[in-house]
């Protein structure tokens, strides 16, 4: 079925306002402005993107160059037999469709975004956790606290101290702190804070951690199938800066030098198990759920299963698509978003029947803020 879909990377503050009509800050309203073109890489044939304010000669040259096959969706356009796909849904996405002039009959109702807003919800975490515990021996990892209370929380802190806090619904790494050098004061008071506006703070030790990596998922509705991995990394403050973008196979091979690569294939079989009684009914789409490789306190390296589960689409699934249909066999490349002004590169892009070889393109038209590109090894 054609798709209609909307780049709103705001959606997990949309998610934490509640709000039908969320206004987001200046900087993540920018960078839905700048990226509004990014979903024409992930889009099929027949599939119409909301870029109204697209630069039509950046997007005639992507076009020609990689045989894009999706079009600038038009107010005026029939959208029957079309489903909405935005970047994460809330009650602010379906707003925005609306007033773009999607017809109200093909969104959903709101009983059903609140139910993917209570998904979202980092508490998720936990109870993925406990049932992969339960199927896999060998996960040891801590399991995170959601506390609803500023005390709650400093009294976990107080057992372990180095620890990370994180607010209910946020991204790419943002809401997400370190305790280890804040003053209790100070901790106090953004534990409050977040409490306040959002009802509580998930709360988890700090592991020594060796290498961040996800499991990318496809959930038709009805099933959860595990569908490939992504290598991302993040800046020190743990915002997410890009993906490494390589095969699985070189992927696996990589965790490989860690952990046990018959322990990864039963996470990976265990969560298709798990999601899919979860919220597979609920949701249709890709998401991903973050991992991590750390060093237990023996010295020997484990996997922490589900740090994050992203029930929307993300940049390392962004990495995963763009690699199979636009990168040339047998290169790898690098995905990096920066908050910089996005200008021509240096290396000229090298375009193969539509696969890039070698060189960086930009997913995005040139702007004065983001820089989301692509490039070659």
């Amino acid at each position: 079925m054609p798709a209609i879909h909307l780049f709103n990377p705001e959606n997990d503050l949309a998610l934490a306002s509640g709000m039908p009509f969320y206004t987001a800050r200046p900087n993540a309203r920018a960078l839905h402005d700048a990226g509004a073109a990014l979903p024409f890489w992930w889009a099929e044939d027949g599939d119409r993107v909301i870029a109204s304010n697209l630069s039509a000669e950046w997007f005639e040259q992507m076009k020609q160059t990689f045989a894009l096959n999706a079009d600038i969706f038009q107010r005026e356009s029939d959208v029957m037999g079309h489903v909405a796909c935005p970047w994460g849904w809330s009650l602010d996405a379906k707003c925005q469709f609306v007033k773009e002039g999607v017809d109200a009959s093909i969104l959903p109702d709101d009983k059903v975004i609140e139910r993917l807003r209570e998904l979202s919800h980092r508490r998720l975490t936990i109870d993925v956790m406990r049932q992969l515990r339960k199927l896999c021996d060998f996960i040891k990892v801590p399991l995170p606290i959601e506390a609803k209370s500023t005390d709650e929380a400093m009294d976990f802190i107080a057992q372990h101290r180095s620890c990370y806090v994180k607010s209910p619904w946020s991204s790419s790494g943002r809401g997400v702190f370190s305790t280890i050098a804040m003053p209790d004061e100070e901790l106090s008071r953004r534990i409050g804070g977040i409490i306040r506006r959002q009802g509580s703070v998930m709360c988890e030790v700090e592991l020594d951690k060796v290498a961040d990596f996800a499991m990318l998922f496809y959930s038709d509705g009805a099933k959860v199938k595990h569908i490939g991995y992504s290598l991302f990394f993040n800046a020190a403050t743990s915002a997410y800066v890009g993906n490494r973008i390589m095969s699985d196979e070189k992927i696996i091979e990589y965790l490989s030098q860690w952990i046990n690569l018959a322990q990864l294939q039963q996470v990976s079989v265990a969560l298709e198990s798990i999601l899919t009684t979860i919220f597979a009914a609920d949701y249709q789409g890709y998401f991903g759920v973050d991992m991590m490789i750390y060093r237990d306190a023996d010295g020997c390296m484990s996997i922490a299963p589900c740090v994050e589960v992203n029930l929307r689409m993300t940049m390392g699934v962004v990495a995963w698509l763009w690699r199979k249909r636009y990168l040339a066999e047998g290169c790898d490349a690098i995905l990096r978003v920066e908050y910089r002004e996005c200008t021509a590169s240096d290396v000229a892009p090298v375009v193969v029947n539509g696969k890039l070889k070698c060189g960086t393109i930009s997913l995005i038209p040139p702007n004065p803020q983001f820089f989301i590109t692509i490039e070659v090894e």
